[in-house]
């Protein structure tokens, strides 16, 4: 009795190093760029105080 089972076939499933890596450099840059403008938020708010307290001084 001959062998006829097929060759077994190459498994589907994504290379999940890269997905993961691209994932994490987008997170990485989002929480950035949030973190760069929450600090352009409290310069122009600590400028914006120390004008006020300069002009009723």
């Amino acid at each position: 009795m001959s062998d006829t089972t097929p060759p077994p076939r190459p498994r589907r499933t994504p290379d999940l190093g890269g997905l993961s890596r691209t994932v994490l450099f987008f997170a990485l840059a989002v929480s950035a760029l949030l973190f760069g403008v929450a600090a352009l938020l409290m310069g122009i708010a600590w400028l914006d105080l120390v004008a006020n307290a300069r002009q009723n001084w």
